[in-house]
């Protein structure tokens, strides 16, 4: 097997207009339609894989009918391109957030359950280290925001790890644990059923979950099939607080929130606790990132702020 080229030859021959090509033929093996997304003519894209996969000393892809298809190094080529001009552009975009001010730009990702009061904390600690540091956050559930992390279109995430979720190109370390209770309308009829006819309400009862799948719905799953119920029948998906508590109110529904969450909505009459309804901490909260991100003094800083959080 040929050896892959030195480093520092790869320093001095490789341009962006090669990873920019890499990326685009990744999501779109065809040279022809590369070309034009890369507003070139296919010529010239030709020359530029040629040029690349010289460079690299190996076959990226192999022709046929239907255009290119990745060779194993290609895939790899291809998906690390991604993630490299995704961090040009975060750079970019920190350097014209510093120039308006800012001390810098920070792309977290955030699960559900670490938005009600670790989020907060963890801000007021990022503030304290950088003042003036842009805080993008996006939130969503698990296999959205991992893929997000995988390509670099954010520098890490808060939430439940779970473990089996997690591809080789991602680390973790665990912050705490948190208990969820599942929660429902203050005048649901499981409030009131007697327990022999709680088992039949719960049957038929309908959810409101993140999603149809991932960590909540399987610990859904686990502690229904404890009663001796089948998989939870999910009619709404939503990551969001406000519209749980509000679709909880004007309906049946049952749902599910940070039990510490759940237990201050509850003494304001806005939801009710579900009796016996505590989901055990099966996963941790805590920190994913890319594992090459730790090279990068700022994101010791996020882990060490996130870690002050918690202590």
């Amino acid at each position: 097997m040929p050896q892959l080229p030195d480093f520092q030859r790869l320093i001095g021959r490789l341009r962006l207009r090669h990873l920019a090509l890499l990326d685009s033929l990744g999501r779109d093996p065809n040279l022809g339609r590369a070309a034009k997304t890369l507003h070139m003519a296919q010529p010239t894209a030709s020359k530029l894989l040629r040029e690349i996969e010289h460079i690299f000393e190996t076959t990226l892809f192999t022709r046929n009918r239907r255009g290119l298809a990745p060779t194993p190094a290609g895939q790899a080529l291809t998906r690390r391109a991604g993630v490299l001009l995704a961090e040009m552009h975060a750079t970019h975009a920190e350097l014209l957030s510093t120039r308006q001010g800012a001390a810098g730009r920070l792309r977290i990702g955030v699960y559900p359950v670490a938005v009600p009061e670790f989020l907060p904390r963890l801000y007021l600690a990022l503030q304290k280290r950088w003042p003036g540091l842009h805080i993008s956050i996006t939130e969503a559930i698990d296999p959205p925001l991992l893929q997000q992390l995988s390509s670099g279109d954010i520098d890490c995430i808060f939430g439940r790890i779970v473990m089996d979720m997690l591809t080789p190109d991602l680390r973790h370390e665990a912050l705490y644990n948190e208990e969820t209770a599942i929660v429902c309308g203050t005048r649901h009829p499981l409030l009131k059923a007697r327990p022999a006819d709680r088992a039949a309400l719960l049957q038929r009862s309908t959810w409101m979950l993140p999603a149809r799948q991932g960590a909540i719905y399987h610990m859904v799953a686990s502690w229904l099939a404890s009663h001796g119920i089948s998989e939870p029948q999910v009619e709404v998906e939503t990551t969001s607080v406000f519209a749980t508590i509000e679709m909880l109110n004007h309906s049946e529904l049952l749902s599910i929130l940070p039990k510490n969450v759940a237990q201050a909505y509850a003494e304001l009459g806005k939801v009710a606790l579900l009796p016996e309804g505590d989901l055990p901490a099966h996963y941790p909260i805590g920190m994913i990132y890319r594992k090459e991100a730790m090279v990068n003094p700022v994101m010791k800083g996020v882990l060490e702020a996130a870690r002050e959080c918690v202590e």
